[in-house]
């Protein structure tokens, strides 16, 4: 008698499901629920109006960074406007910040005149044991919660230096 194959498995597999195929989806409508009737948070912006979430993590993002102040600036290097801030939970993340953006009709339009159709934001990350991480143009869209991962070195790790790292994200988005 020959062993079977991962092939074998497979077919088997495919073979039980279409068998059962139909009373998997009846159990799945059975159990699942509509969205409008769960009570997670969903965000609703209005046109104009997009979302950023920001999650810390160490380097290599092992594990989250509590107690992380997260600050929003927008302008130029040279001449930024801190827009709002919040410190990260247990888990990394901060608040969604609400933050201004082109309507989402400029995002439907292929003439746009070179226009993008996102506004850009700098993430400030600074935490104490680690090297402040900067990132530069980040993009938020109308009604869309963006989610930015920050990964910060610890300063020993970076020998000491303690310079900020700046990443910039200014690509040009071709929608």
């Amino acid at each position: 008698m020959r062993e079977k194959t991962p092939q074998d498995y497979a077919n088997e597999l495919m073979k039980m499901y279409r068998e059962n195929a139909g009373a998997i989806n009846e159990l799945q409508n059975k159990i699942s629920v509509p969205v409008a009737q769960t009570n997670l948070p969903e965000p609703i912006f209005p046109d104009g109006t997009g979302g950023i979430q920001v999650n810390v993590t160490t380097i290599g993002r092992l594990y989250p960074v509590k107690n992380a102040l997260v600050t929003i600036f927008s302008g130029s290097r040279d001449n930024m406007t801190t827009l709002d801030s919040d410190v990260t939970d247990e888990s990394g993340k901060t608040k969604i910040f609400s933050l201004k953006t082109p309507p989402s009709a400029e995002s439907q339009r292929s003439d746009n005149g070179g226009e993008v159709p996102y506004s850009t934001y700098n993430v400030s990350v600074k935490s104490d044991g680690y090297v402040e991480k900067i990132a530069m143009n980040v993009p938020v869209f109308s009604g869309v919660v963006s989610v930015q991962g920050i990964d910060l070195l610890p300063v020993a790790a970076a020998g000491g230096h303690t310079s900020p790292q700046i990443i910039d994200e200014d690509n040009k988005y071709n929608l």
